[in-house]
């Protein structure tokens, strides 16, 4: 079993890099690790000489085989714990991610598989089931979701995952959250794309949007 620095780092790079295909750069790690935490040169070396980190152009990085599955497993566990955090004790959003976090870490897949299967089980059809969901399937399929800059106009989604979550509290407060269903109203020249969610018209940037990532609704 990893260290759980090292179990943050690769489930970084996966966040960076939305699955794990593409390098991801310090500063990008740095930030999805989040907490001012800066990058720990011998832990990255550590992952590359023990095959889950391969150097790639410049002083970035990308995951292996073997270590994209590590990111993934820890990744899952990290959206079943807040799930669960949020939607069935009601913790908010912020608290839910930094338990998860240290959570994540020590529990088993075993643990983790049944408590999915119960909260699937214990709440009816309703937003927050879906969140639930969507996470899953965002999490045992990385390619099911594209951002939101990647939709056409007229599109009707499901919000899969917002990146960094913590720097978009304005999207939470507007009402877009995972599990939530947005149509694309129009799509500006300066790559703007505004969003139909709850009967309100809602521009977005560049920048923003392409934090969201979105799947065909069901």
């Amino acid at each position: 079993m990893l260290p759980s620095t090292c179990e943050d780092y690769l489930e970084a790079v996966l966040t960076v890099t939305e699955n794990g295909g593409q390098p991801a750069a310090p500063e990008e790690i740095a930030a999805a690790l989040g907490t001012g935490r800066e990058i720990d040169e011998t832990v990255v070396t550590s992952l590359v000489a023990d095959g889950y980190l391969e150097r790639a152009a410049g002083d970035t990085v990308r995951l292996t085989e073997k270590g994209s599955e590590i990111a993934a497993q820890v990744a899952r566990k990290h959206r079943v714990l807040q799930c669960f955090l949020t939607e069935t004790l009601g913790v908010d959003e912020d608290t839910a991610s930094e338990e998860a976090c240290r959570l994540e870490h020590g529990i088993s897949d075993e643990t983790i598989d049944r408590l999915s299967s119960y909260i699937d089980g214990a709440q009816s059809p309703s937003r927050h089931t879906r969140c639930c969901q969507v996470r899953e399937r965002r999490c045992c399929n990385p390619d099911a979701a594209c951002t939101l800059l990647d939709c056409k106009e007229g599109d009707t989604v499901l919000v899969a995952m917002i990146q960094r979550p913590g720097r978009n509290k304005r999207l939470l407060d507007l009402g877009i959250f995972p599990g939530e269903t947005i149509q694309i109203r129009r799509k500006l020249p300066n790559l703007s794309v505004v969003v139909r969610v709850k009967g309100c018209d809602i521009a977005i940037s560049p920048e923003i949007a392409r934090s969201i990532l979105v799947e065909s609704c069901p």
